[in-house]
């Protein structure tokens, strides 16, 4: 799977998540509250909310907030139930990513025609 230059690093402060598109991949790039960076398909797999537009990085997760799905840096989805159980969600797919000299790379699978 080829790596392919996205962003500037400073394009993803702490906290933020914003849009790229790589080929025919729409990805959310965003970044934890602690810094640690992460790239996954840009839609909630519950109802299709971009994570992007409608969604907020709360500390280590990124929330779709139209439901409040949660999704780790590995992709894991969990909703926060009123009195406090975490409860599994679905799936967000995950991409490959890393920071070389200021610039954020994304890791995406080869397509064939």
């Amino acid at each position: 799977m080829p790596w392919v230059d996205v962003l500037a690093s400073d394009e993803v402060g702490l906290a933020t998540a914003t849009s790229v598109e790589v080929g025919a991949d729409d990805i959310v790039v965003w970044r934890t509250q602690s810094g640690a960076l992460a790239a996954c398909d840009s839609r909630c797999p519950h109802q299709w909310s971009h994570l992007a537009a409608a969604g907020v990085v709360d500390g280590e997760e990124l929330v779709c907030l139209s439901h409040f799905w949660r999704f780790d840096t590995a992709g894991r989805g969990a909703k926060i139930s009123m009195m406090g159980r975490r409860d599994p969600k679905g799936e967000v797919v995950t991409f490959g990513v890393r920071e070389i000299d200021g610039r954020i790379e994304v890791e995406v699978p080869d397509r064939a025609d």
